[in-house]
């Protein structure tokens, strides 16, 4: 986390491509958040098993990002397929 902080308070403006980024980072880390403070107690297990997993995955995900890991990275590139993944699976379950 301290080297997300410090890389991105000391990061170059730059261009449209930084804030994109930065915009995706935030939707990853703001809605990890939101589904976790929303999670209903009555939500099935399987289905809030898989929310909490998402969740947990979208902040790796962008803590990582935020700490200059690049998608092509073996290990970010695991958790981009984990998540995708366990969102095909939240969204079986909701059918």
């Amino acid at each position: 986390v301290s080297s997300a902080v410090s890389l991105q308070s000391h990061a170059d403006p730059g261009g449209e491509v930084q804030g994109v980024a930065a915009n995706a980072r935030l939707a990853m880390s703001g809605g990890s958040t939101y589904l976790l403070a929303h999670l209903n107690p009555s939500t099935p297990a399987d289905l809030a098993d898989a929310i909490r997993s998402f969740a947990t995955g979208l902040q790796d995900i962008s803590i990582n990002a935020l700490a200059g890991v690049a998608n092509s990275d073996p290990a970010q590139a695991e958790r981009l397929r984990s998540a995708e993944a366990t969102n095909t699976k939240i969204a079986e379950l909701c059918k």
